[in-house]
């Protein structure tokens, strides 16, 4: 995800997967991965729930 006005990375992207049924393990893989100096920390995002819905469509946060 970039910023509009400066087109600087925000410092996280989000990621949709068609088979839902492998978000979480990827999530799972690729949280503490170090990329660039920098350790990625990869969670389910939850659109503003408090659990999020596995039927709903399934995405990756991963903060850059």
């Amino acid at each position: 995800m970039t910023d509009r006005e400066t087109c600087n990375s925000k410092g996280y992207a989000f990621y949709v997967y068609q088979d839902v049924s492998v978000t979480d393990s990827v999530c799972a893989s690729l949280s503490g991965l170090k990329v660039d100096g920098k350790i990625l920390t990869v969670r389910r995002a939850n659109d503003g729930q408090t659990q999020p819905n596995p039927e709903q469509e399934a995405y990756c946060h991963i903060p850059l």
